[in-house]
């Protein structure tokens, strides 16, 4: 996986780029694709078409969703 820290992610700027697989220096642009991407994979309602890809039970992927959200959130209003 890509290292991040769970904890972190939505209150560090790093945690925050890790989890959507991109480094410090990307864009907003960057940061919106990313995502969205990732957003479709690990959306709780898409979980039927998608657990054999991430590997995840309903519950994780529904946690992994939410840090996705918290790092869209935290990027967004510091980039």
């Amino acid at each position: 996986g890509w290292d991040y820290d769970p904890e972190q992610v939505g209150r560090s700027l790093y945690d925050s780029l890790k989890i959507l697989g991109l480094g410090l220096g990307a864009s907003e642009r960057e940061v919106n694709l990313a995502y969205q991407r990732l957003a479709c994979l690990y959306h709780p309602d898409k979980w039927d078409q998608t657990h054999m890809i991430t590997g995840m039970t309903l519950t994780e992927t529904t946690a992994h969703f939410q840090l996705l959200n918290n790092a869209q959130s935290f990027l967004r209003a510091t980039l």
